[in-house]
């Protein structure tokens, strides 16, 4: 069998059993495409297999991840520039996630270079949207830095429809850096400000209410910053009327477009997660979960039972289904366990044997 029969059977069996795990398969599918790249002399068809199956491994396969896109740019043979743009870009991704900042913005400048060399500004837009690799700037005490390279690239960028999107990113990621990490809530109105002229450019925009709860999210932060907590409270209402009237719509038939409603559902529960509105969060998490159920909104969900019940048997249910979920979960699976160290909610739990075992994954080539 070849690599994508052994990880087509993993996702199957996961969908079936989204509380359990097969790590044979899993191995099977690792082993497999591991073959196959290297046979096949890193064809990009290979590549981008032994990718996505190496986003389930934990650390370890980020770092997999990182090793086999460079030993991919290194062939000197590849003619697409499609396939070289979503290589770099993929090493710098996972070099982010790795907390690898340093050598990730080494990288990131190389690749925007390159970029500019072979591509149009659009493409240069992608290189910097990011907000996970975004943040390593800042770890890296070179926000400045950024921000210079961002408003160059808002400058040398014609607006249109097709580069909305990238447009749309880079913005919000400005907004959440100044919100999020700086705390400079009036810097960052500004940008949410950008973030609405590009939002309201056209409301019939296929993805103007995915957009439109993102600005959401950062208008809230910025009324907590602000401790402008009337408004806050009235865009918290206004926002979960308009979602449940989204989930009220579909359960009638009038509308098909469900994850993203969750998506938005999603979201808002986190902002009210991170505000410790744990039982205004847990109802908007258990309509996500009821028709889409992610990974991560399994464990933002089990963060509430356990923050507001303490209810054990509940909370190692989602916290296992966090874990095991496909959907959702390319590059988390096997790294709950940080976010699970991390969060506070837990501290009371952090050394306790069976929640622990829930992480208690072996990725392939060693423990957590």
């Amino acid at each position: 069998m070849q690599a994508i029969d052994f990880w087509e059977k993993y996702k199957n069996y996961n969908q079936e059993n989204p509380d359990k795990d097969n790590e044979d398969l899993l191995l099977m599918a690792f082993e497999s495409v591991q073959r196959e790249i290297v046979q096949s002399n890193y064809s990009i068809d290979a590549v981008r297999l032994g990718h996505e199956i190496y986003g389930y491994l934990g650390d370890r396969g980020l770092q997999m991840r990182v090793d086999l896109t460079r030993r991919y740019l290194k062939k000197g043979s590849i003619e697409s520039l499609n396939d070289l743009f979503w290589a770099n870009w993929e090493m710098v991704d996972n070099l982010a996630l790795l907390k690898s900042y340093e050598e990730m913005i080494e990288e990131q400048v190389a690749f925007l270079e390159w970029s500019k060399e072979n591509l149009g500004p659009e493409y240069w837009i992608k290189v910097m949207y990011d907000s996970t690799q975004a943040v390593g700037w800042f770890h890296e005490n070179r926000m400045d830095d950024w921000f210079e390279i961002y408003q160059e690239l808002l400058t040398k960028i014609h607006p249109s429809e097709s580069n909305r999107h990238s447009r749309i990113l880079l913005v919000e990621t400005a907004s959440g850096l100044c919100a999020y990490e700086r705390k400079d809530y009036d810097r960052a109105l500004k940008e949410i400000g950008k973030y609405h002229d590009i939002l309201t450019e056209d409301e019939k925009w296929h993805d103007y209410d995915k957009f439109y709860i993102r600005y959401v999210t950062y208008l809230l932060e910025t009324y907590l910053g602000k401790k402008e907590m009337d408004k806050y409270d009235a865009l918290i209402n206004d926002t979960i009327f308009k979602i449940e009237n989204k989930f009220g719509q579909y359960e009638k038939g009038l509308s098909d477009n469900i994850d993203e409603v969750c998506d938005m559902s999603h979201d808002i529960a986190t902002s009210l997660m991170w505000e410790k509105r744990y039982e205004q969060a847990m109802k908007l998490f258990e309509k996500a979960i009821e028709y889409q159920g992610t990974g991560v909104t399994h464990f933002f969900y089990a963060i509430c039972i356990w923050a507001q019940n303490k209810d054990r048997e509940e909370t190692l249910h989602h916290l296992r289904m966090a874990e095991n979920k496909i959907t959702g979960n390319g590059g988390l699976r096997s790294r709950y366990i940080h976010m699970f160290l991390e969060q506070p909610e837990f501290i009371d739990v952090r050394e306790d044997e069976e929640f622990l075992s829930v992480f208690n994954h072996v990725p392939v080539g060693g423990g957590l």
